[in-house]
């Protein structure tokens, strides 16, 4: 192969994660091939020897534990602990576990259509013999469960011979591949190569290179002086414009078909066969995490962007599975705090935070977002309050909504949380029993709103007290609604306040306030004049004030009353 060194230069945000991606994929087996300057790599054209085994290595042990592949064969554990104990603790949960693994995972996954190619690969269908002999075992009523043991024995030891066919490394190399293929890499583009439904290779590695690695080797060794056309990206040379962009999903289009998608009506878009491999590399740079991805695109050095986002994906990977609604956001806050308290350099630029959401089997989308330093430095002084949402949710329309995750994207939008404030204190009013929150949690996202509105010029001169106070309050009424026997109007009392707060309308809210303290004959708390200068004061205040109304009752008062 003729040695020649190649520069690649920052581009997009999809050419950044490729550019991260190639990196990555390259670094996990040397760290030595490639050198990276402030803008550009540099590498010589060997990188690109056995580039699919290196591709695929990469990207199964990065993503692993999130495969079926690692469902079926860590089940192994369980068995080892079932036999070091000769079944002495085995008992009927362990069976209701054994008897769902056996049925929806190993029986659904062995004779699933992407593991049926990958045995034509590995020329061994052996595997379907022993999903056969799985079976559930039925636990009569009234039967103990030491009579089944003998079958429990039975199937365990079929699903030994099977864990131990998974295991092989022919097997686990095209069947964690098919996996990584149909979870991760479709996320980032489809339609070519091994994702094209017509291709005619069957071995996905041998499909990589020919369409990626082949035509990106004899591209770099051509003479490209007759060349007429340029990438569209980095400008080089071309031969013809025959690589589009259409298989980027969401990014480019069928040029063949869709012509008045171009100015004037011919293509002028197509980048080289190099460019075309660095964006193939996007699942090695973005973080993926059930059914979710993000990719900060920190432009200002190439050694930032592969720190972030590379720091990012070990902090999403380090969270359990019952974080999994939020875990992306809350590894990408603490990224954020960490490299901000480093002096990391966010001044120099607006950074451009891409996420990707699988809405479900055949529809996804991206969204992006841009982090002003402002904004930056909201996020870093609400951390301690966020992080106290990450567990809560409320239902709507009969779906669960994360609210930490709410929140994150209602920062990452510029936009306050007042709508999300009513709703949590509305639902909690009406349905506390299909919410996981309470009003301390309210409170701290108000104190988060507060820290928001500062960030962009407003109540510069209150302090995050407000809340406490008005919260206070709101308690301290309820207690005096309960010691007259009327608890019960404080539901609708919450109601009219939440309504005059909605509309921003002041006159009704106090109107309402007067009358519940002339009810309890003690007199408005000063706060409330005070917050009738400011409306974002007033309604801060009123939306703590009313989550403080419907908190719940304590055995003492709470520290502070008098």
């Amino acid at each position: 192969m003729k040695i020649e060194t190649l520069k690649i230069y920052m581009g997009d945000w999809q050419f950044n994660a490729g550019l991260v991606g190639f990196i990555n994929i390259i670094q996990h087996q040397d760290i030595d091939l490639i050198t990276i300057s402030k803008n550009h790599i540099e590498f010589k054209a060997e990188c690109l020897e056995n580039f699919s085994e290196k591709y695929f290595s990469y990207l199964t042990e990065t993503y692993k534990p999130y495969t079926s592949w690692y469902k079926i064969t860590s089940y192994k554990e369980n068995i080892n602990k079932y036999e070091d104990s000769d079944y002495e603790n085995f008992e009927e949960k362990n069976l209701e576990n054994l008897n769902n693994y056996i049925k929806n995972i190993l029986k659904k996954q062995i004779k699933s259509n992407s593991y049926l190619a990958a045995y034509e690969l590995i020329l061994d269908k052996s595997v379907l013999d022993m999903e056969k002999n799985l079976s559930p075992i039925k636990l009569k009523k009234g039967e103990s469960i030491k009579t089944v043991l003998p079958e429990v024995k039975e199937q365990i030891s079929v699903i030994n011979d099977t864990i131990d066919f998974f295991n092989r490394d022919e097997t686990k190399k095209y069947i964690l591949g098919k996996n990584i293929i149909y979870q991760f890499i479709k996320n980032s583009w489809n339609g070519v190569s091994f994702l094209n439904p017509q291709t005619k290779e069957k071995d996905f590695y041998e499909d990589y290179n020919r369409y990626f690695i082949n035509p990106a080797l004899e591209y770099i060794e051509a003479n490209k002086e007759k060349y007429k056309f340029n990438c569209f990206l980095c400008d080089s040379e071309m031969k013809d414009m025959n690589n589009t962009m259409s298989f980027l999903n969401h990014t480019g289009f069928d040029t063949s078909r869709k012509a008045s998608h171009a100015w004037n009506f011919v293509n002028d878009i197509a980048i080289c066969d190099l460019c075309k491999l660095i964006y193939s590399c996007m699942p090695a740079g973005i973080t993926y995490a059930y059914n979710k991805g993000i990719f900060v695109n920190e432009n200002s050095s190439i050694e930032n962007l592969i720190k972030i986002n590379n720091n990012l994906k070990t902090r999403v990977f380090s969270y359990g599975s019952n974080d999994r609604d939020s875990n992306t956001y809350r590894a990408l806050i603490n990224s954020i705090e960490k490299e901000y308290n480093e002096k990391f350099s966010y001044e120099l630029a607006d950074i451009q935070i891409v996420r990707y959401e699988q809405l479900s089997s055949d529809q996804d989308r991206y969204k992006f977002n841009i982090l002003s330093k402002n904004l930056i430095e909201t996020i870093v002084k609400s951390k301690k309050y966020l992080t106290y949402l990450t567990k809560t949710y409320y239902s709507e329309n009969g779906n669960t909504v994360n609210i930490y995750e709410e929140t994150v994207d209602r920062l990452f939008s510029n936009q306050n949380m007042y709508t999300l404030i009513h709703k949590c204190i509305l639902y909690k009013n009406s349905n506390p029993n299909q919410n996981y929150y309470n009003e301390s949690h309210i409170f701290n996202l108000l104190k988060i709103n507060i820290e928001y509105l500062k960030g962009v010029g407003y109540l510069e001169k209150h302090e995050l007290d407000i809340v406490d106070k008005g919260g206070k309050q709101g308690y301290y009424l309820k207690l005096a609604y309960k010691e007259k026997g009327s608890v019960d109007k404080v539901n609708g009392i919450c109601y009219r306040l939440l309504n005059s707060l909605k509309t921003s309308n002041q006159n009704s809210f106090m109107d309402t306030l007067i009358n519940c303290y002339l009810y309890v004959k003690k007199p408005v708390p000063q706060i409330f004049m005070e917050s009738l200068k400011d409306e974002d004061v007033f309604k801060n205040v009123g939306y703590a004030f009313v989550a403080g109304l419907t908190g719940e009752i304590k055995d003492k008062n709470i520290e502070g009353d008098k």
